[in-house]
């Protein structure tokens, strides 16, 4: 047996649900992307970023507009060939066939017979998930994609400094003077709700859960033992369709009304759903988090950012920590930050490719834990604990008021 025989053999019958729990998967996932690394020749890796990617994600995008994934699911989701997808969607035969080539080629479905496919657990995402397809709408056309191809143009532009200036950077450069990339996302009907639909995916399959990661047990405690206080145990800042606050309010289903503030600009609110304030327990409360807290969202429990401060550089990350602070009780409140720790050493890649995203698309950037450190000191807090799981690509830290 050649030493190819060997290494095929093994992975056989190697798939998501082969590992105990989420970090071994990460693991495994993590040493075969470096073996293949280390396979592939230098024409095979330019071939991938150059030609691959751009004509699969082009394929995909056309299959869902086209109602492939969605009329697939329909129609029983077992195997299919294209003749019947094009009967199913209207589609030319001839352009299904191509586009269903080019995917099962990498994978995302599988050639059973001739011109016949199998769903595999992406290509059921895309039917059965409502926010998976919007990543590769907007999401990726109207900001990731133009942000990275004008990014390496931009900082020989510059120079090659480092981005700092978020009212200055790589987004100006692409839409013009005095753009702002959270008003073009909020006013942008192409991008709204897909970038809504990104994130919510980016929480629910890229990250562990936070109630997963933090006691909120204790936050719950906490604010039942201060009767007569503010009734709000957490307010989530910046926090797009809710999808935070929904973890939490499953964990801890009898929360009485107004327990829960979500607060966002009120575009971003528009894509948040209108059952979701139905049972009481989550209020929606459009904030710009560079101003005061109103009165009452003063003196929660937990006062939560989710990949908040990341998509600001440091002064701006500061502004908004400084406009926090103040509703915060001293001793009592917690601010919970959950995002992305660079790593002194061999940092994962779902974080550094955060980093270089958040360096094109706002001179921002995600931070080691001496820089986490610096910056909530200077805004007048301390770091109590910082919650950090295995192989995780978030961890969450946990500070007071100094």
């Amino acid at each position: 047996m050649t030493s190819a025989d060997q290494l095929i053999a093994s992975l056989q019958g190697t798939d998501i649900n082969s590992f105990a729990d989420e970090a071994e998967r990460i693991r495994a996932r993590d040493a075969v992307f470096e073996a293949l690394r280390r396979i592939q020749s230098p024409w095979d890796i330019a071939w991938d970023h150059n030609w691959v990617s751009g004509a699969i994600n082009a394929s995909i995008k056309t299959l869902i507009d086209a109602g492939v994934f969605k009329k697939w699911a329909e129609a029983g989701g077992k195997a299919i060939t294209c003749t019947r997808l094009a009967e199913l969607t209207g589609a030319d035969v001839l352009l299904i066939r191509r586009m269903m080539r080019a995917i099962a080629g990498q994978h995302l479905v599988t050639e059973v017979a001739q011109d016949t496919y199998e769903r595999t657990p992406w290509a059921k995402a895309l039917a059965e998930d409502a926010s998976f397809a919007g990543m590769y709408g907007g999401f990726y056309h109207e900001l990731n994609n133009p942000m990275f191809r004008t990014l390496p143009v931009y900082l020989k532009k510059t120079g090659f400094k480092n981005p700092t200036n978020v009212n200055d950077c790589n987004f100006q450069f692409w839409r013009g003077e005095g753009a702002n990339m959270f008003q073009y996302v909020g006013t942008n009907p192409l991008l709204t709700s897909d970038f809504n639909d990104a994130m919510e995916c980016h929480s629910k399959y890229n990250l562990t859960p936070w109630v997963d990661i933090y006691p909120t047990e204790t936050a719950v405690a906490a604010a039942r033992e201060r009767s007569g206080s503010s009734p709000v145990v957490v307010v989530d800042v910046g926090g797009g369709k809710g999808h935070d606050l929904k973890k939490f309010l499953a964990r801890h289903p009898d929360l009485p009304v107004g327990s829960l503030v979500l607060q966002d600009l009120p575009d971003i609110l528009k894509g948040v759903p209108e059952d979701l304030e139905a049972d009481g327990a989550i209020a929606v409360q459009p904030h710009d988090f560079f101003t005061p807290q109103p009165d009452s969202a003063r003196g929660a429990r937990i006062y939560f950012m989710h990949n908040v401060l990341h998509d600001w550089p440091d002064e701006t990350a500061r502004q908004i920590l400084r406009a926090l602070a103040p509703a915060m009780e001293k001793g009592y409140s917690r601010l919970l930050i959950h995002e992305s720790l660079v790593s002194s050493e061999k940092p994962l890649s779902r974080v550094t490719v955060s980093d270089i995203t958040m360096m094109a698309c706002l001179a921002a950037a995600e931070r080691s834990e001496e820089q986490w450190r610096e910056l909530i000191a200077s805004a007048g807090m301390r770091v109590v604990k910082i919650w950090r799981p295995v192989q995780s690509v978030e961890s969450i830290i946990e500070a007071e008021l100094a």
